[in-house]
């Protein structure tokens, strides 16, 4: 029996060395050993120092202990206004499909990876903030990302008048912001539920943005795949606008090649002129397009440029729910 114990001491240390942070049931999986015995063993080690356990029952981590540290009821030592940020913006989606947000979904990470959960938090804190500095709101309104979007090869200076989106596609190294992962879970999974959640977060921005500039007129870009024409086609249903809406319609091409993955821009600039039309023709003073996702700004710029060359606005400004700074 002591055997057993040493060599279950050793082999729980060693997981813990590799993977940072653990909570019992991890270890049992890992090891097979009875919850019993596992317990037994970390009970031990926290009295002899060599480990420390942060949260509570049924959310208890163990990790090895270092210089100054000490068991906590906390999982990870951070601001509350740290953890509402990580919250609302860390967000993982597990193979069953739901989601898992916050300290849990850092720690899930952190394993994945074999890295400190406490660092990986602060760097992606860190990279958050930074990022979103860029599109700090000021006195109750965002700045207007119109600049940003100019950086985009396929856009022209001046077609575009003001741009907003409501995020980011990735942070940093860390991948997909946790609103470009529902949106893509949603349009993928034609989720009408998680779709709705979408809607609804930026259903404010874009009343701010009718009402501070002045939009007479909406025209939502219609999606390139069958997925993406269903989900715009919920999110005009969904918003209900009570304003005109400028109809756009894409010409059905076989077998053609999202814009995203097109190598040249020349190529993307013709792919988006095929498909894209406007088929209106009444007048407004300011149309504001409505998209998705905004990858390299071509469907963005012919959407406008079509708009103006037919006289339909004097003025087009745009909305994305997502923008890539690639």
């Amino acid at each position: 029996m002591i055997a057993s114990d040493t060599s279950g001491t050793t082999q729980i240390l060693q997981l813990l060395s590799t993977h940072h942070t653990l909570r019992p049931a991890e270890i049992h999986r890992v090891t097979n050993f009875s919850r019993q015995h596992i317990h037994a063993i970390l009970k031990s080690l926290l009295l002899s120092g060599q480990i420390i356990r942060r949260g509570t029952s049924p959310r208890t981590y163990y990790s090895l202990a270092k210089a100054g540290q000490q068991s906590s009821e906390t999982i990870l030592q951070l601001t509350d206004k740290q953890h509402d940020i990580l919250q609302s913006d860390f967000l993982i989606i597990k193979k069953e499909g739901h989601q898992v947000s916050g300290v849990k979904a850092i720690c899930d990470y952190a394993q994945e990876l074999n890295q400190d959960p406490q660092q990986i938090a602060i760097q992606f804190l860190e990279a958050r903030d930074k990022q979103l500095s860029e599109i700090e709101i000021d006195e109750g309104e965002a700045h207007d990302q119109i600049k940003l979007l100019e950086t985009k090869e396929a856009v022209k200076q001046g077609t575009i008048q003001h741009f907003h989106f409501a995020d980011y596609c990735e942070v940093g190294d860390y991948g997909d912001t946790a609103l470009a992962k529902k949106l893509r879970t949603a349009k993928n999974s034609g989720n009408a539920l998680l779709q709705l959640q979408l809607f609804r977060e930026t259903e404010r921005q874009l009343q701010e943005y009718i009402a501070d500039y002045g939009v007479d007129a909406v025209a939502f870009i219609p999606g390139s795949t069958m997925q993406g024409k269903d989900l715009m086609k919920r999110w005009k249903e969904t918003l209900d606008l009570p304003l005109p809406h400028v109809n756009l319609v894409r010409a059905i091409e076989e077998n053609a090649v999202p814009q995203n993955i097109i190598s040249l821009q020349t190529d993307r600039e013709q792919a988006a002129d095929g498909t894209l039309a406007v088929a209106d023709h009444r007048r407004f003073r300011h149309v504001l397009l409505i998209d998705d996702e905004l990858i390299t700004g071509t469907t963005m710029q012919n959407a406008a440029q079509n708009i103006q060359e037919a006289g339909i606005a004097e003025r087009v400004s745009a909305f994305a729910m997502i923008f890539d700074t690639v």
